[in-house]
């Protein structure tokens, strides 16, 4: 159980960004429209929104994808090694999951219990970004402007394939016009039978609290 709940949470940092895939990671641009250069060099646009995602101290993503079942989860992330996982829908709907360094957390039902430690800490985000993953990334594009919820946002759309296993996808993003931080992710895993889309929707102005459930 332990295990199946590791991977699918590792499965979750792969679509948001935590795996060398720095499109999907978001992140802030410079620029009167939130790009550094204004859509001219949509790469460049792509690389500089990973380097500002990276220095984020916290964030939350709401998640909804198909892929073998039904995915729906909400994520909370604290810098630098604070994960909370709430299945809203799906496999696990109702259960959490708290990871701080190398100690998990389980709640099914009304009760958190502690897992047995394996020692090792889930993928830290700022280390698992590195330019490895810009080697992949392909036909990168700019493809305007577009809303969500009424705000502004520059619109990207690219190619790749995942770490693990070299799966290929296609991805586009929403970036904040204003702000330059992520809106919003649609991706669709064509070659991937645990994962078909997924559609991730970005929080990076609430605070994040990230604290042991039990002692």
């Amino acid at each position: 159980m332990k295990q199946h709940h590791i991977a699918f949470l590792v499965l979750i940092f792969v679509v948001i960004g935590c795996n060398k895939i720095p499109g999907l990671s978001g992140g802030g641009l410079g620029g009167s429209k939130g790009t550094a250069t204004g859509g001219s060099d949509p790469k460049a646009d792509v690389i500089e929104a990973s380097k500002k995602f990276i220095a984020l101290p916290s964030f939350k993503a709401n998640m909804e994808g198909v892929g073998q079942t039904e995915i729906k989860s909400q994520v909370e992330y604290l810098a630098p090694d604070r994960f909370h996982v709430t299945y809203t829908g799906g496999t696990g709907a109702g259960m959490e999951l708290i990871y701080i360094g190398k100690d998990g957390y389980m709640k099914a039902g009304d009760k958190w219990s502690k897992m047995p430690s394996t020692g090792q800490s889930i993928p830290n985000l700022r280390d698992s970004f590195t330019e490895e993953g810009l080697k992949t990334m392909t036909d990168v594009k700019y493809e305007g402007d577009d809303s969500v919820s009424g705000k502004s946002a520059s619109v990207y759309s690219y190619k790749n394939v995942t770490p693990a296993g070299a799966s290929p996808f296609t991805a586009k993003i929403w970036v904040s016009n204003d702000t330059g931080v992520p809106m919003k992710i649609h991706a669709e895993y064509p070659t991937n039978p645990a994962l078909k889309y997924m559609d991730v929707s970005y929080d990076t102005e609430s605070k994040v609290i990230i604290e042991p459930p039990i002692k």
